[in-house]
């Protein structure tokens, strides 16, 4: 095992980071070394001290970054036009359901129910909107947010409670907050990245002891990596064929929406990308800091989107679509725009400038991505072979039986 004497961080001032702090350094001493997944699971959603669990808004001006939905209202009255389209495509079932996963304070699922009550209102009857959420403080928010709506919400704590027929289920920066395992190649070998104590301070740990599915995993980089000098440092996230294994089972007949920031396999893990992605965000400010202050700021790492591709294939799922943001934004905003330009009141002015926004292709236009799947028992829906191309996933051997849809 290999000490990091290079990143010791300073003991943090903060109440709450300083039992998250004591806490870990408890966990170290009595137990030993634990893996990056495990820090970034106490940092994030500790049940106390976790930074999504202390009930404070972290989105926004006046949070730790933004995302789409802080934009505006007009991000969620997009998605709602989408779902309302899905709807349609299977034949307006009088009962149908929108399960979004982890929806921070509920903004978003309110902009989609303001959207669908004013302009769907055959569809607004139809509908229940699920939230999965298994943070207390978050629930609350949710309620706040959501009190017009209160007779079409349902919250869950997870997958398992949900059991229903038809409908589409939502993530939106979802899949980025899950926990990774830290890598890095020394010697031309792959070394997990572990925290320890060193010197009362938390550091990393290089242990070269790689669990089996660590093992898998990068003997199925890309070729590139090959020759990489040492230091060479990237993320693998645990889970993923679970997640998506469980929220299979919520419906018998649905799409998905998943949106996030992320790369396909060869992007993700080009030479270029020396230090990985994980990244930290506290009061707008960027660092690559993670054991610094833990549970005050947002510790994230981009999407494999190629990877979380085939592990829907494999729980049979057919894939639909897969884009930049402002691609599919655009695909789904076309008649809604129009109309906003045919009446450019103040209101639809300010749409317009937040559809602009979401669309930038320096930001959020291709930082973030859209992949659409579909799960049919009495499968309709077909594969789409430009989205399998788009994903890097052209090898269909692997992922059992399903239609392949030549949308070229």
């Amino acid at each position: 095992m290999i000490i990091d004497t290079t990143n010791t961080y300073p003991v943090p001032s903060h109440e709450a980071t300083l039992r998250l702090e004591t806490f870990l350094t408890r966990q170290i001493s009595e137990n030993g070394p634990i893996s990056f997944h495990t820090y970034m699971q106490h940092a994030l959603y500790h049940p106390e001290w976790g930074y999504y669990t202390r009930g404070f808004e972290n989105i926004g001006k006046s949070g730790d970054f933004f995302t789409s939905v802080s934009v505006g209202a007009c991000f969620g009255t997009i998605l709602a036009h989408r779902i309302h389209k899905l709807w349609i495509e299977n034949e307006s079932p009088s009962s149908y359901h929108i399960i979004e996963i982890a929806a921070n304070n509920g903004q978003l699922a309110k902009d989609i129910l303001n959207t669908i009550q004013q302009s769907f209102p055959d569809f607004y009857q139809a509908l229940t909107y699920h939230i999965i959420e298994h943070l207390n403080a978050a629930k609350a928010i949710q309620r706040l947010y959501l009190n017009t709506h209160e007779h079409k919400i349902a919250q869950h704590s997870s997958p398992s409670e949900i059991s229903e027929t038809t409908g589409v289920i939502l993530s939106n920066e979802l899949i980025d907050s899950f926990p990774v395992q830290l890598l890095q190649l020394e010697n031309n070998q792959w070394h997990e990245r572990l925290i320890t104590i060193e010197d009362e301070k938390l550091t990393f740990l290089l242990d070269k002891k790689l669990s089996p599915e660590l093992v898998t995993f990068t003997e199925k980089l890309p070729s590139e990596l090959i020759g990489l000098p040492d230091g060479y440092q990237t993320e693998y996230r645990p889970g993923i064929d679970t997640f998506i294994a469980d929220i299979t089972e919520m419906l018998e007949n649905f799409h998905t929406i998943t949106i996030d920031y992320g790369h396909t396999h060869d992007s993700y893990y080009a030479a270029s990308r020396s230090t990985g992605t994980l990244c930290c965000y506290f009061q707008h400010q960027a660092d690559e800091k993670p054991l610094d202050t833990p549970g005050l700021k947002d510790i994230t790492a981009h999407v494999d989107f190629t990877l979380l591709g085939k592990a829907y294939l494999q729980h049979g799922h057919q894939i639909t679509h897969f884009s930049s943001q402002s691609h599919y934004l655009t695909t789904h905003a076309k008649d809604w725009l129009i109309s906003l330009e045919e009446n450019l009141n103040p209101n639809n002015f300010k749409l317009i400038r937040q559809f602009q926004t979401l669309t930038h292709p320096t930001t959020m236009g291709h930082q973030f991505h859209v992949l659409e799947t579909a799960h049919f028992k009495a499968s309709h829906n077909k594969t789409d072979s430009v989205a399998l191309e788009k994903l890097e996933l052209k090898s269909l051997s692997d992922f059992g039986n399903f239609t392949l849809h030549d949308n070229i």
